[in-house]
């Protein structure tokens, strides 16, 4: 997908250079397009504010940037949420190869199912998120559940394949995936290989 923007970028130089690129950036990403090698120095370039740059615009092609602003924006009016389950896993950096269709948000206002992006968001309703361990993503604003809380929420969700996916990432990595072990290993079990395509993951 980056290959195919930069090819994209370098025959727009018209419209990107000043706008987007400075004449220094776009001849780096000339290079690039050509698969040419970098200096040291432009090297340097393309890890700073270009490659932040090159991030979001890639986001537009794919339509990522869109869904995560639709996110956004209905999620700040609920106010008291946070994002559960798959979704949240794969935010955590388990389970990065999840295509999520469903995506479960606890929260205290709304019960009900939305779609938005092609995706579903499934509201749950709960009394209080108080208590609920949960970060909040510094560049989206989205609010993810912390692995221990996901595996405490597929109660609420009543999602077992989520439960099951927990259980083999707990079994497998331990304190890596839970950092309070011990409190956790009631819900560890021997659930053996998932087969994900069998649920269209």
């Amino acid at each position: 997908m980056l290959q195919a923007l930069i090819q994209k970028i370098a025959q727009m130089e018209e419209v990107v250079v000043p706008t987007l690129f400075k004449p220094g950036q776009f001849n780096i990403i000339k290079k690039l397009s050509l698969g040419k090698k970098l200096n040291e120095n432009e090297k340097r370039y393309l890890r700073g504010k270009m490659k932040n740059k090159l991030a979001i615009l890639a986001k537009f092609m794919t339509g990522m940037l869109e869904e995560e602003q639709d996110y956004k924006f209905l999620l700040n009016h609920l106010d008291s949420y946070y994002i559960t389950g798959l979704e949240a896993l794969k935010h955590n950096g388990f389970g990065w190869y999840f295509k999520t269709k469903i995506i479960e948000v606890i929260n205290t206002k709304v019960d009900g199912k939305v779609m938005i992006s092609g995706k579903t968001l499934k509201l749950i309703r709960v009394k209080s998120v108080r208590n609920s361990k949960f970060s909040i993503d510094k560049k989206t604003g989205l609010k993810y559940a912390a692995n221990e809380q996901i595996l405490k929420d597929v109660k609420i969700t009543k999602n077992k394949y989520t439960g099951m996916v927990c259980n083999q990432l707990l079994s497998r990595y331990e304190r890596f995936f839970i950092k309070d072990y011990n409190k956790f290993q009631i819900f560890k079990q021997k659930t053996g290989i998932i087969d994900y395509a069998k649920y269209g993951v």
